[in-house]
């Protein structure tokens, strides 16, 4: 595998906004990859003509699904018509650093038995109070998911970017009802005996929910992570979850130390978010777009 291998990246989206044109723009801006070819599956919110005109200019494919689907059923679109060597799979309110696609590729080519690579994921200066406090959740996950077991765990494995031979995904049984797709695509991998990778280097930003609202439904689909996989893969997956104390500890006393405020902020939103989660039968794969983290 060299540098001037064919990647794909897969972008299912139903907000058809400023942000999806953001995130292509950082895809194409990519150093050390070339070929790149993004693949967009939309729907929903239908793509005004100027963005599909912009985003098709800078060499995307977009797609038009007219009947609304779960983000798995786009994803299986994109897979379905990828033909590269490595697929890379985000969504529509990333920021790429100039160097992401790079390191992915690097991974891959370093370790030749890797399945699947994760990319770190990193917090956007906040704009409220409030998505400051989120910004403590995103560090405190990223520094566990590099502490713990070399980086080989599910908190590494965020759907915001990850990335997998294409040949390994194809393999892939990608259900449409998922709603834990982030975990799912972790133990997918596992099932299939591939193995998993967290690139250091890769890097993607993210713009943290700027309200209460917007974090109440990915918490409580979080939350019910295991009642969901359970139905799935008949392994034991109930020790992926335990995330070893003192890693733990360690990476919580490290951002009250570095950032005392937002992880205190963060501390009571954790907790009101337990309280308040929504009941599982009422979480849908379709779930409702949280527009503050277009921003």
């Amino acid at each position: 595998m060299s540098n001037k291998s064919k990647i794909t990246v897969g972008i299912p989206t139903r907000y058809a906004g400023n942000s999806l044109l953001k995130t292509v723009q950082s895809i194409y801006a990519s150093t050390g990859a070339k070929n790149i070819r993004c693949i967009i599956v939309a729907d929903s919110k239908p793509l005004s003509s100027d963005l599909k005109q912009k985003l098709e200019k800078l060499g995307a494919e977009v797609y038009w699904n007219p009947t609304p689907g779960s983000q798995f059923k786009k994803l299986k679109q994109c897979v379905d018509k990828a033909t590269s060597e490595i697929f890379i799979f985000t969504q529509d309110d990333i920021t790429f650093r100039h160097n992401t696609i790079a390191e992915i590729i690097k991974t891959f080519e370093l370790n030749p038995e890797v399945t699947m690579v994760a990319t770190r994921i990193l917090p956007l200066s906040p704009l409220t109070l409030f998505e400051k406090s989120m910004t403590s959740m995103v560090r405190i996950i990223d520094n566990i998911a590099s502490r713990w077991n070399n980086g080989s765990n599910y908190l590494a494995a965020s759907g915001r970017c990850l990335s997998f031979k294409t040949k390994t995904v194809k393999q892939f049984n990608l259900r449409e009802k998922i709603v834990n797709g982030d975990m799912y695509l972790y133990l997918e991998n596992k099932r299939l005996n591939g193995k998993f990778a967290r690139s250091e280097k890769s890097i993607v930003y993210i713009r943290c929910p700027q309200s209460l609202k917007d974090q109440i439904g990915p918490s409580s689909r979080y939350q019910f992570s295991a009642t969901e996989m359970t139905k799935y893969f008949s392994f034991n997956i109930q020790q992926e979850y335990i995330i070893p104390f003192n890693t733990f500890v360690i990476s919580t006393i490290l951002e009250f130390i570095s950032h005392p405020v937002s992880a205190f902020l963060y501390t009571m939103v954790f907790g009101y978010t337990r309280l308040k989660r929504q009941p599982f039968h009422s979480i849908n794969p379709i779930w409702k777009i949280d527009e503050s983290t277009k921003k």
